[in-house]
């Protein structure tokens, strides 16, 4: 048996190539329906990302990897590109190693993001319900799921934010502690606003508008972060009610003034992601509002870069901490396997010969010849394939296994000086 990874990732391949040989999400059952009737393939289990898309399987043998990259080819949208030109191909520890560092963040664009994990446990649970992962396959991932919790709880590889929409959120939190009873306005309704919907949604602010020039963007994007949406002309009544103002828009002045936030009475927050600033410089001269801008965010993100550098370093050593521990478990079974293959060949050996003793016995032999020859036959039984495999080793110069035998046995042959 043999375990192995394939993948494409943006490391060595294009977008366009990705995209060529995803995998989507949507299909995978039928993806993996495909993988596993291929000859050879016993387990299996399929990660497709907008970065990557890895296969992994447990093969009857090596040679095997040739119908999955194969069938891997035939899947592809484009056939002008060649699979095993962009292919990373990893066996045994090795696998284990990369997804231990693929479910930390290590491998990722972004240094040490979260949400690798989440794809990851998401490919482990669509193979368990296709049925294509067995005991290795099933032993590793929950293996890797163990040290990445334990990663995460360890250092501050996820604690740093490097995203602007991500970080945004974090200064945020420095500046209030719980969102349970704000009142969150997102102005403009683009790719970073979208993100920052996303993150600050998720924190179930008590109302979260949103407000964009164009309506009805505003309204579909309110309606996947279960907001409300409001054109640009509300913005001055928004500003009475809200708490945090984060604004990521594309203007060429100023569309938050001194003047609206003037008469407030209660604390205010505002960021401001936009280039040029669309928040006036002049807001900071009020006491009663905090406004952060894309500088003081970048300020954040180069920090957080170092910090997230330095617990990646911590990180690797909890990686190789997790990966001993998996190999010497693999061992483990391994060996658990053999023995229990020699004791089940000694009983059926000894079950075999004392049924011939007893059946002696019943037709009146002398007990003491019939234990000489039971135990004649359960030597001669047990000893004769490892005699046989011994004296070809000799025959072939394998002195190595002649070791072997002597410290396995506990042998002593008296031709060591």
């Amino acid at each position: 048996m043999a375990l192995i990874s394939l993948a494409i990732d943006y490391k060595k391949a294009s977008l366009a190539v990705r995209g060529a040989f995803s995998l989507e999400g949507e299909l995978l059952p039928r993806y993996l329906a495909g993988l596993n009737a291929q000859a050879g393939v016993k387990q299996a289990m399929i990660l497709s990302t907008c970065n990557r898309t890895e296969i992994y399987v447990v093969l009857d043998k090596l040679t095997d990897l040739d119908h999955v990259i194969h069938w891997w080819q035939m899947q592809a949208k484009r056939q002008d590109y060649d699979l095993k030109s962009y292919l990373v191909v990893r066996q045994e520890s090795h696998v284990a190693q990369h997804m231990m560092r693929l479910a930390c963040g290590l491998e990722s664009m972004v240094l040490g993001e979260p949400q690798i994990l989440g794809q990851l446990k998401h490919a482990y649970a669509a193979s368990m319900a296709a049925k294509s992962l067995g005991g290795e396959l099933n032993r590793l991932c929950q293996k890797v799921f163990s040290v990445a919790k334990r990663v995460r709880y360890q250092t501050d590889i996820g604690q740093c934010p490097v995203s602007v929409a991500f970080s945004a959120m974090t200064l945020a939190k420095q500046t209030l502690d719980h969102f349970e009873d704000k009142h969150i306005v997102i102005v403009g309704a683009g790719t970073t606003a979208a993100l920052v919907a996303k993150h600050l949604s998720s924190c179930a602010p008590q109302k979260l508008s949103i407000v964009n020039r164009t309506l009805e963007k505003a309204q579909v994007l309110a309606q996947r972060e279960n907001a409300q949406a409001y054109p640009l002309t509300a913005l001055d009544a928004l500003l009475s009610q809200a708490d945090i103002v984060v604004t990521a828009v594309n203007t060429t002045s100023p569309i938050i003034t001194k003047n609206m936030l003037a008469n407030r009475q209660k604390h205010c927050l505002l960021v401001d992601l936009s280039v040029p600033c669309a928040v006036a410089p002049q807001i900071n001269e009020l006491t009663h509002i905090t406004a952060y801008c894309v500088d003081d965010i970048q300020g954040v993100i180069e920090n957080n870069k170092i910090l997230r550098q330095k617990a990646a370093l911590r990180a690797e050593k909890w990686i190789e901490k997790g990966l001993n521990e998996y190999i010497n478990q693999e061992k483990a079974i391994v060996s658990e396997s053999m023995i229990k293959a020699m004791r089940s060949q000694a009983k059926e050996i000894v079950e075999d010969e004392l049924t011939r003793s007893l059946r002696r016995l019943e037709n009146g032999e002398d007990p003491k010849m019939v234990l000489a020859r039971f135990a004649h036959g359960v030597k001669n039984k047990w000893l004769h394939t490892p005699s046989v495999s011994l004296r070809n080793a000799v025959v072939e110069g394998r002195n190595d296994i002649l070791d072997h035998a002597q410290e396995i046995f506990g042998l002593q042959t008296g031709n060591k000086k």
